[in-house]
């Protein structure tokens, strides 16, 4: 197969990590989520989901307590100018 020199550049790529995801970090929970609209249809689709709160993480003091936290992310499927490799 051919790989052309835009390929091989596109592939050299390296993601950063973030800041604030070098090191310890902290889980700070933002205001609740809701729909634009049709917020009650949307509720009684999503009930385990609707309403969660947005989460970012900060730089943090390290601790001894490394318990996981699970977080989910909604992606758009839309156009992405910049690819699909970083989430904000």
């Amino acid at each position: 197969m051919n790989i052309s020199a835009l390929q091989k550049e596109r592939a050299k790529y390296q993601p950063k990590l973030p800041k604030s995801l070098q090191g310890a970090v902290k889980v700070v929970e933002g205001d609740k989520t809701k729909s634009v609209g049709d917020q009650k249809d949307i509720e009684e689709l999503f009930p385990n989901t609707y309403g969660m709160p947005l989460i970012s993480f900060e730089e943090g003091e390290e601790k001894n307590d490394r318990s996981p936290v699970n977080v989910g992310l909604i992606l758009s499927g839309g156009q992405a100018p910049g690819g699909h490799n970083v989430i904000s």
